[in-house]
């Protein structure tokens, strides 16, 4: 497996050195946004959603035709329905305080909504 991840990463950065980042939307023929809009449309959720944000990233893998704050986006705390539904279940089977976490993190219901 990690010959081929070599193998791709290889692939990967000749190909992102012989060709330019896009600079001309493709979105309606391809489907791959340019940089600008890869950038208006992060920053759009980001405003809107507040489970996404910007990050820079580690400094050597950072992108020169991408601002430094913005190399990439991710998203946290992203509430599970599944999870959710789970957890009022057990709540509800006990009737007392309930676990949250099986990580051992201490989280704990205390009470629940009646």
């Amino acid at each position: 497996m990690q010959v081929k991840q070599k193998v791709y990463e290889f692939y990967k950065g000749t190909v992102e050195r012989v060709t330019a980042p896009r600079t001309v939307s493709a979105f309606l023929e391809k489907g791959v946004l340019s940089v600008p809009e890869f950038i208006l449309a992060g920053d759009n959720l980001v405003a809107k959603c507040p489970t996404w944000s910007w990050e820079a990233g580690d400094p050597s893998k950072r992108k020169s035709y991408l601002p430094a704050n913005k190399q990439f986006l991710v998203t946290r705390n992203v509430p599970c329905l599944r999870r959710a539904i789970s957890v009022e279940e057990e709540y509800d089977a006990a009737g007392a305080e309930v676990v949250l976490d099986e990580d051992g993190e201490g989280w704990l219901a205390t009470h629940g909504v009646q």
